[in-house]
């Protein structure tokens, strides 16, 4: 019997929630609010996802709960990832599972956003955006060695790039995305040395002291007891004396 009249009531609702309810003209001018809550909705049961989170988006602030703007970030993301917006999609899940990581409705949203955001900018060779997003879907992934896998093909076209300084950077993150979900990746650790050696280097022919001192002791934690970095460092202290 409860089951038949939630069955019934279910169509009402609907229509009252996207807007299609003969009173609802009224409601929207009296209350802005309700108006872009039920356009929201109204978009999404017509397939027009963009919409809707664009509706949706309005209403970001507006909330005097905390468990009401959980609930509005949810929906956002959702119709992000229904309008395959899939990096906003991860942002929005991402807070969410920072605040809330034993949600498995945020758990697994953002799984499924980060697995199509990883693919996503894969395919379309934006590199460093998938590295992130693979280390972002190996968090939350139950099994992580896809994400690995696929984070070590993309920092290795990150690195092959790495022809200046700020490429350099990137490579650098790169591999440490691979390295925080694969400690003990030696190519990832090989190309961290090479990357913090080959800044510290070129900073020190630059003259730029502050940022050799900067590659060369992030190398001393990556590599204790480093001679490179131990002789680097001393150069620069016979610089400053």
């Amino acid at each position: 019997m409860r089951t038949e009249l939630v069955q019934i009531a279910v169509k009402p609702l609907r229509a009252i929630r996207s807007g299609r309810f003969w009173l609802s003209p009224v409601v929207a001018k009296l209350s802005p609010r309700h108006g872009l809550i039920m356009a929201s909705y109204r978009h999404e049961e017509e397939g027009r996802f963009d919409e809707a989170l664009s509706a949706w988006s309005e209403l970001k602030g507006l909330h005097s709960s905390r468990d009401g703007a959980f609930q509005h970030t949810l929906r956002a993301a959702r119709l992000a990832h229904k309008a395959e917006r899939y990096s906003d999609a991860v942002r929005d899940f991402s807070v969410l599972f920072a605040l809330n990581p034993g949600d498995e409705r945020v758990a697994r949203g953002l799984e499924g956003a980060a697995l199509r955001a990883a693919r996503k900018t894969q395919s379309a060779g934006q590199w460093l955006e998938a590295c992130r997003m693979w280390a972002v879907y190996a968090r939350v992934a139950t099994k992580a060695d896809k994400a690995k896998r696929n984070l070590r093909e993309c920092a290795r076209y990150v690195a092959q790039s790495a022809d200046n300084a700020e490429k350099t950077m990137q490579a650098i993150e790169a591999w440490g995305l691979l390295k925080s979900i694969d400690p003990d990746s030696r190519e990832a650790q090989q190309g961290l040395e090479w990357c913090h050696v080959s800044l510290a280097r070129a900073a020190e022919r630059n003259g730029d002291e502050a940022a050799a001192r900067r590659h060369w002791s992030a190398l001393l934690e990556l590599v204790p007891g480093d001679r490179r970095a131990l002789d680097g460092l001393d150069r620069l202290g016979a610089t400053d004396a």
